[in-house]
């Protein structure tokens, strides 16, 4: 069935309504991967290990892929896990094997993480599931040539949000009791995130229909809640240095603003990367719009934030 962006749906559920809207969400930042994808054919300057299956806290089983440079230099590599967007409803790890591989040329082993969709877990196990992803990942890093002292991470739309939680529940015990996760061993220095859906509580499309559908019967109670606001202390004072990437033409541009703000208030140290006039730049523009100018850019400022650890 062809979706006709302008009509009223008022037979339809909260569910059916929040599938469209992720629908329209995604749609374009999926049209633009296609377009700038990569070949699947092996890169020679790319080492890849793909489906890494582990078990997850919950008993459920998950999947990682791993990249590096086929030409690796005496020493151990930075590590960066990548989580990918999609909306947490949509998507999977090889959504963002091109954006993976570039990082892999820049010099880092990269652990790109797959989590359970809201079809199979709420947000609580989504944030598990990258936890856990945290947790395989410490006990195989040497093995493919890391270095577990210069760790970090990236998320990009969804992703930036699972990456927000699971990484400030590794170094707080309140948010790791709240959320239901494990912690690994390993430290976090930087983080990034690129048009992150940071905020689900606000009075817009993804606060009015969100709640409920990632949260559950969770959603009624205010102790829980008050933490999945991520200006929250507990959160932010769990934050490592962070860098953050948006446009004009991302339409979450305004939850990277007023987080970076946010930010700002709080005394994080953090830098935002924010592009005007340019509508080619649309959402997660520097994961799928790799042939532009602005990604190679950032790209090149991601490698010097995470590699200055």
């Amino acid at each position: 069935m062809k979706i006709n962006p302008d009509a009223v749906y008022l037979d339809m559920s909260e569910d059916d309504i929040m599938k469209t809207l992720l629908y329209f969400f995604s749609r374009n930042a999926q049209k633009k991967a296609a377009e700038s994808k990569p070949s699947y054919e092996a890169d020679p300057e790319v080492l890849e290990f793909p489906d890494l299956f582990y078990t997850g806290k919950d008993g459920n089983v998950l999947s990682l892929d791993v990249y590096k440079p086929a030409a690796v230099n005496e020493g151990s590599l930075p590590v960066l896990f990548v989580i990918h967007g999609g909306g947490l409803f949509v998507g999977d790890s090889k959504l963002v094997y091109g954006f993976c591989r570039n990082l892999a040329k820049k010099g880092f082993l990269v652990f790109s993480l797959n989590y359970r969709l809201l079809t199979d877990a709420n947000a609580c196990g989504e944030i598990s599931d990258v936890c856990d992803g945290f947790y395989y990942a410490e006990t195989i890093i040497e093995k493919y040539g890391g270095d577990r002292n210069r760790v970090n991470v990236f998320g990009e739309s969804a992703g930036a949000y699972l990456a927000l939680y699971a990484t400030a529940a590794q170094e707080s015990d309140i948010l790791r009791e709240k959320i239901g996760c494990r912690q690994s061993n390993l430290i976090i220095k930087k983080i990034a995130f690129s048009s992150g859906m940071f905020y689900t509580k606000r009075l817009d499309l993804i606060g009015l229909l969100y709640p409920l559908q990632i949260y559950g019967a969770k959603t009624l109670n205010p102790f829980f809640m008050k933490y999945m606001n991520p200006e929250n202390p507990e959160i932010m004072n769990h934050l490592p240095p962070a860098l953050l990437v948006s446009s004009d033409a991302d339409f979450l541009r305004k939850y990277t603003l007023k987080y970076a703000e946010a930010l700002k208030k709080a005394g994080n140290e953090h830098q935002l990367i924010y592009y005007t006039d340019n509508e080619e730049l649309t959402h997660s523009f520097a994961v799928y719009r790799t042939d532009t100018a602005e990604a190679r850019e950032v790209m090149d400022q991601l490698c010097s934030h995470f590699k200055g650890t």
